[in-house]
Order: structure tokens, then sequence, then C-alpha cells
């Protein structure tokens, strides 16, 4: 009887706890992308100048993550993306990373990771968190937030607390991508 109290006990408090760590962060499934924003692309065909990617991607299936920090799990997430973009250049799909901080030291790590992992196709950029936050519904509880969209409305959003998006998060956002390409 009482390992029976125990597992239901264990069960409740495990599925308490994955749900006070979900954040909402972001336009969630279903919803339309608020609209443009013009952050500081970083690396890109309009790199050093504000560019607004909402406009750059329109109607495609897009990748776009919001990050405030950067992280070894972004790392790998970028990387992966990367790949999948180029492997998928027949879909026209497109991805960005926008840092919510315009520091350069966040400017300088970008362009390392990009120089480092040779993206190419993945624009990373940099916004004022004031400038998109209330817009994009961009909490401050999560570190990253993933939008996956086609048609600029959202099918896939998938949001990370600091030190939750591990290489295996990142593979799972990228098993998503079939929800967003075009059936062939």
């Amino acid at each position: 009887m009482k390992k029976i109290l125990f597992a239901a006990l264990l069960a409740t408090v495990i599925g308490y706890s994955a749900n006070a760590a979900d954040v909402k962060s972001g336009p969630q499934t279903g919803e339309a992308l608020p609209g443009a924003f013009e952050p500081f692309n970083i690396t890109g065909p309009a790199a050093g100048e504000e560019s607004c990617l909402y406009c750059r991607f329109g109607k495609d299936p897009t990748v776009m993550v919001f990050a405030r920090s950067q992280s070894e799990g972004l790392t790998k997430l970028i990387g992966k993306i990367e790949k999948a973009v180029v492997a998928n250049k027949a879909a026209s799909l497109g991805s960005a990373v926008i840092y919510l901080d315009t520091a350069d030291g966040i400017k300088s790590s970008a362009k390392k990771i990009a120089e480092d992992g040779k993206i190419k196709e993945t624009i990373l950029a940099c916004i004022k968190p004031a400038d998109i936050e209330e817009d994009y519904k961009l909490t401050k509880e999560a570190d990253v937030t993933i939008l996956l969209y086609t048609n600029r409305k959202v099918q896939v959003n998938v949001t990370f607390k600091a030190g939750e998006l591990t290489e295996a998060a990142a593979e799972k956002v990228i098993a998503d991508l079939p929800k967003i390409l075009p059936t062939k």
C-alpha cells in the first residue's frame, strides 16, 4: 500500500513539476505573427543593418528563434537549423535567431558562432527587448522561444527556460519541421 501511495504522490509531483516548468512565450500555435520588426542583422544579406525579418521571410516556412542569452544548447540548435535550411532550400525554408540583447558582446559572440559553425543561411540578429517583447508576447521567464511558422501562422511554439535547451530538445524541434514544410 505504501508503494502505491508513494508512486501516486511521485506521479503528482512529477506532473506538477512539468506543468510548473511550462512557460508560455510568443505567439501560440494557430496564431498569426504580430507583424514587422527590424532587428540589427549581425549576419546574412543585410549584415550591419536593421532589416525586417518578418518581411524577408514573408509567407515561406520559417524557423524563428528569440533568445535572451547564448548557450551551448542554442549553438547546437543553430547548427541543426542551418543543416535543415540547406537540406530544404527547394522548400524556401528560412531561419533566424534574434537575440533579445544588443550589447557588443552578443554581436561578437554571434559572429564567432557563425564563423565557427559555417552558418551562412541562418540569419543571426539582435534587438532591444523593449522593441519586440510586447508585440510578440515574449515573456522574461523564457530564455529561448522558438516559432515554426508558414504563411505567417505559427504551427509550433516551443519555449525553454534558462538551461533547458539541450541537444536532445533541439532534435525534437527539428523533428517538427515537417509541420511547416510543403508536402511533396
